[in-house]
């Protein structure tokens, strides 16, 4: 995904500059990933990125801590940066999915 990094870097980042663990960059990466291997919640993108191997995460640009361990955004971070971001506010939401109405799942 270098490609794909390249343009995720250019998009402005909500989030103040305090606080920051993840780059945007990162966290649209890992939720990008997800959202290929079929990911459509924000408990799912962060789930994919919970189970994800460090080696993947790493490649994904999320950085190692001072205590060696990595570790993909949380459902809060993801959550909070789609809420936040202007292009993303509403597309998702946290472990719903669309569901059948009555006539379509059988039941009367």
């Amino acid at each position: 995904m270098p490609d794909l990094r390249v343009f995720l870097e250019a998009v402005p980042d909500p989030r103040s500059r305090r606080g920051r663990w993840y780059s945007l960059a990162s966290i649209l990466l890992v939720s990008a990933a997800a959202a290929v291997s079929g990911a459509r919640t924000i408990d799912e993108l962060a789930e994919w990125g919970a189970r994800a191997d460090t080696r993947l995460l790493a490649t994904l640009g999320v950085r190692r801590h001072l205590l060696r361990w990595r570790h993909a955004p949380s459902r809060s971070a993801i959550g909070r940066l789609l809420e936040r971001h202007p292009a993303w506010r509403g597309r998702l939401r946290a472990g719903q999915r669309e569901r059948p109405s009555r006539g379509q799942s059988g039941h009367r």
